[in-house]
């Protein structure tokens, strides 16, 4: 490392360090997993050498073991894991969407492990505890009839089976959204520090494509034909996943369809109410179709 870069090194250290102590003694620990990516992330735009950059992770899981032991370490693999693929994704400029679901993947291995090592028990077994306590809580409040009571143990059965099964599905969208918003806060940060960074990606033109339109029509399929539990727990995963995700390319081609037509805000309004209903389910219908079929480029023509 040249004098400069390693002066550079040693500030995003400091900085990390400082979103560590105060996400370690538990101050706004959601915002504090937010930001600290992002010294990783400027660094690497700062440096544009990946080399440069994994020595700084180096150096942010050493402080971080010292200071906060196995789970400093486990931290640092989710959070600092996560800036460092960002910010190889901005220097190799990678598709956008692919840089944040690259990011998220992480999130699948380590927030398991630090469950683990702040309860000393597995993230499936901690969420069956947590389900069950709910569940102890609710009967305890009032004497209920026979009826309600097998609705109940029915129900939490229901949600200890959805949530076991799709847990994967669950990591990994939530680190999707924790590498969204710490993307678009590193992309803010460094435009205020007049850096050229690659065209970060519009939500209009969000859009999966055919291929995974396919998995995801041919996995609800295959569910329904295969015993295997293993295969069925991996289908229904992948079916979780890309439900939501063509649900958000449905919103974005609703969206798109009112703005051509001048009606932003009666849009706004129908796809509030079908959220907010059983309709949703056709508003996934909608992404899907979209990925065969490409509507927006019709409603651009149209429009035109």
């Amino acid at each position: 490392m040249k004098t400069r870069s390693l002066v550079n090194a040693a500030i995003m250290l400091a900085i990390y360090m400082v979103f560590f102590v105060l996400y370690y003694i538990g101050i706004l620990p959601t915002i504090m997993s937010i930001l600290l990516p992002i010294p990783l992330i400027i660094y690497s735009v700062m440096t544009e050498k990946v080399s440069d950059m994994i020595w700084l992770l180096v150096g942010c899981f050493i402080g971080t073991g010292l200071l906060g032991s196995v789970y400093g370490l486990v931290a640092t693999l989710n959070y600092g894991v996560m800036g460092a693929i960002i910010g190889i994704g901005m220097l190799k400029k990678w598709p956008y969407w692919q840089r944040l679901l690259n990011a998220s993947i992480i999130s699948v291995i380590a927030y398991p492990l630090m469950i683990y090592v702040l309860s000393g028990i597995g993230l499936q077994e901690s969420m069956t505890q947590m389900i069950q306590e709910v569940f102890a809580q609710v009967q305890s409040m009032a004497v209920l009839p026979e009826e309600s009571l097998t609705m109940l143990t029915t129900m939490e059965q229901s949600m200890l089976t959805m949530f076991t099964t799709l847990l994967p599905t669950l990591l990994l969208l939530i680190g999707l959204l924790n590498a969204f918003v710490t993307d678009k806060i590193s992309i803010f940060i460094l435009k205020r520090m007049n850096y050229k960074l690659p065209t970060s990606g519009n939500i209009q033109k969000f859009q999966l494509g055919a291929t995974l339109a396919t998995v995801y029509i041919g996995s609800q399929f295959l569910s329904l034909f295969v015993s295997n539990h293993i295969i069925n727990v991996i289908l229904m995963n992948i079916i979780m996943l890309l439900n939501t995700l063509f649900l958000v390319q449905g919103l974005v081609v609703a969206m798109t369809y009112f703005k051509s037509r001048n009606q932003k805000g009666f849009g706004i309004f129908m796809i509030f109410l079908a959220l907010m209903s059983s309709l949703s389910m056709y508003i996934s219908i909608l992404g899907v179709t979209d990925a065969w079929f490409d509507y927006r480029e019709r409603f651009a023509v149209k429009r035109s």
